[in-house]
């Protein structure tokens, strides 16, 4: 008989303070890829209260850099995770107009020559992909795409019913039982960032309906909403932030290790951003391509290489036949190859940022053809 596992997985909204520096970093990056394709960024946010700070390294052509305006881009971010005056007329500090921005960065053109060694790793890496043959699930593990499921649910209904009630800023951990590829979830714990004078009946309604929207067609979960009570105090009033920090979220969840650097903030050449979405692609096509339930890839970056210079699959938990899927093939031949594929990618990073990479449609998210 099957073994019965359990498995758990957060989402944090686009109003927590870690994934609000995720945004502002990612806007900025978005920026300079829209102006120019070849330009390197790599950058970092913390935020607290209406303070935020922003460092790293932008360089590009010489007109993007004079037409970027990280300020703006930074107000944008904050007001486009709900920060502001909602549609009720109530404000949701910090606001995005009276934010206080502190900037270090190291910014200018390219120096000569070095756009053209682009095309070579400047840092170390080690980026993991994996995809399961669950496409119902997004070929992801199920307690993360139902994290992030409800966590999108949330966020609309915090718009159509919770204008002067509910804030920017929630939290939602789940909780699946698996007996092989047949799963339902169990237990679901929201927190809602709110003001001491809201509807605790709206909150509950709006949770309640956020679940059975996302557990559409299953049975519905056990709820926790705001077990440790008020949550008045939220985003960057209640916690400092920083980017970068939701690692597991924008990867996999905590059943699938993660490599060591974070995608936001760095542009498509850096290896962190660039071999984490081809370590995805890459194990999307080892389930598609073979008989396996679930694929694990691994790829290995150091200074200087311009392609991965080590490839590690594993299927079903056990070491695969690499000569037999795509991972030795075209897609991984080399850094430049897979930038040219990703970088024009349509959407928005700010909306990765808050909502997943792993996002049909995007170029790393379709099953690749080695020829």
């Amino acid at each position: 008989m099957t073994e019965t596992s359990f498995e758990t997985a957060e989402f944090v909204l686009p109003g927590h303070p870690d994934k609000l520096c995720d945004a502002v970093v990612d806007s900025i990056v978005d920026a300079v890829r829209q102006g120019d394709p070849e330009g390197q960024c790599g950058l970092e946010a913390a935020c607290v209260f209406d303070r935020l700070f922003l460092t790293g390294r932008i360089a590009a052509h010489r007109d993007v850099l004079d037409a970027l305006d990280v300020e703006a881009l930074a107000r944008q971010a904050y007001a486009g995770a709900g920060y502001g005056v909602d549609a009720a007329g109530v404000a949701w500090g910090p606001l995005p107009e009276n934010l206080r921005i502190d900037t270090a960065f190291c910014w200018g053109e390219f120096e000569d020559g070095e756009r053209e060694l682009r095309h070579l790793s400047d840092d170390q890496a080690v980026c993991v992909g994996y995809a399961n043959r669950l496409a119902e699930t997004d070929h992801l593990p199920p307690a993360h795409w139902l994290a992030r499921r409800i966590g999108r649910e949330l966020f609309r209904l915090r718009r159509e019913k919770g204008p002067g009630q509910v804030g920017p800023d929630a939290k939602v951990v789940t909780r699946i039982v698996r007996q092989g590829w047949t799963w339902r979830p169990l237990h679901v714990s929201i927190s809602l960032n709110h003001h001491a004078a809201s509807d605790w009946i709206l909150l509950r309604e709006i949770a309640e309906e956020a679940l059975e929207t996302a557990c559409a067609g299953m049975a519905l979960p056990d709820l926790a909403l705001n077990g440790a009570g008020m949550f008045v105090s939220g985003g960057p009033n209640g916690d400092n932030g920083l980017s970068g920090k939701k690692l597991v979220v924008d990867a996999y969840g905590p059943t699938v290790p993660i490599g060591g650097g974070a995608w936001s903030g760095k542009d498509f050449r850096k290896v962190d951003r660039i071999g984490g979405l081809l370590a995805r692609e890459l194990a999307l096509a080892a389930v598609a391509e073979s008989a396996a339930g679930e694929a694990q890839v691994t790829l290995e970056y150091i200074p200087g290489c311009d392609a991965p210079v080590h490839v590690g699959v594993l299927l079903d938990g056990k070491p695969g036949k690499s000569q037999t899927l795509p991972v030795t093939g075209a897609i991984a031949r080399d850094n430049l190859g897979t930038w040219r594929r990703y970088v024009s990618a349509a959407v928005p990073l700010a909306e990765l940022a808050r909502w997943g990479h792993q996002r049909t449609g995007m170029p790393w998210e379709n099953v690749p053809r080695t020829a």
